[in-house]
């Protein structure tokens, strides 16, 4: 049986907007379906009356049974989702299941993390992992894009994740009259601020968008030292 194949209903413990595009869910999910929950960088399949759609858990596993997501709205599925998921209702999902982001390989390594859009939930998982056990690793770049400074999620998470050891770079990539540090996109912010420091040749890297995005930051790792072999996607 796999775990795409195992299904339940969770409970909505909480919603909130962290931007006007982006909808951060908490559920708490029954037993079976949180022991699927492994690693960071797995996805869930939510259902609802007019479709299915993926979603990226933007948590680490724990012992509670809680998970996060962020809903793009936008999609068919998502608004729905967005629309049923008030505290106490009940949600549609399958269990927990991926290869995820493959943690091990970055113990005692630098570690880079880019994300763009949403991508910045399965990331969001790994920093949690990484920032619980942070001396197992060695220095922590994350390089976050959204369009415009107004777009970033987890805003209020970003001075705790800087605390626990994580850097912590914003870029956004359009014009933005209000915005007052650097901008571009990730890949050519990492490669002007020199990647955070860290030391290519022994640096693993994670990163989390559109497709495009991903292999743009590939060949801009090669370029500086990182083998591709050494930038993981979560799917």
């Amino acid at each position: 049986m796999t775990a795409t194949s195992i299904s339940g209903t969770a409970r909505v413990v909480d919603a909130r907007d962290e931007t006007p595009a982006l909808r951060a869910l908490r559920l708490e999910l029954p037993a079976p379906l949180a022991a699927r929950h492994e690693r960071p960088g797995q996805v869930v399949k939510l259902r609802t009356p007019v479709g299915e759609a993926y979603f990226a858990l933007a948590s680490a596993p724990s012992s509670e049974g809680r998970v996060d997501l962020l809903v793009k709205r936008g999609g068919t599925v998502a608004d729905a989702a967005v629309a049923l998921a008030t505290p106490g209702a009940p949600l549609e999902l399958t269990a927990p299941f991926g290869k995820g982001f493959p943690v091990e390989e970055a113990r005692g390594r630098d570690v880079l993390l880019f994300a763009a859009g949403s991508g910045i939930a399965p990331i969001r998982s790994l920093i949690q992992h990484l920032a619980a056990d942070r001396e197992a690793f060695g220095r922590v770049t994350l390089f976050y894009g959204q369009r415009r400074g107004a777009d970033f999620a987890y805003l209020r998470e970003h001075l705790a994740w800087e605390r626990r050891g994580v850097r912590v770079v914003l870029c956004p990539s359009a014009e933005d009259s209000a915005w007052r540090g650097v901008r571009g996109r990730v890949q050519e912010v990492a490669s002007a601020v020199a990647f955070g420091g860290a030391v290519p040749g022994d640096a693993v890297a994670f990163a989390c968008g559109m497709t495009a995005m991903v292999e743009e930051v590939r060949a801009t790792l090669a370029r500086a030292g990182i083998p591709p072999q050494r930038v993981h996607a979560n799917f």
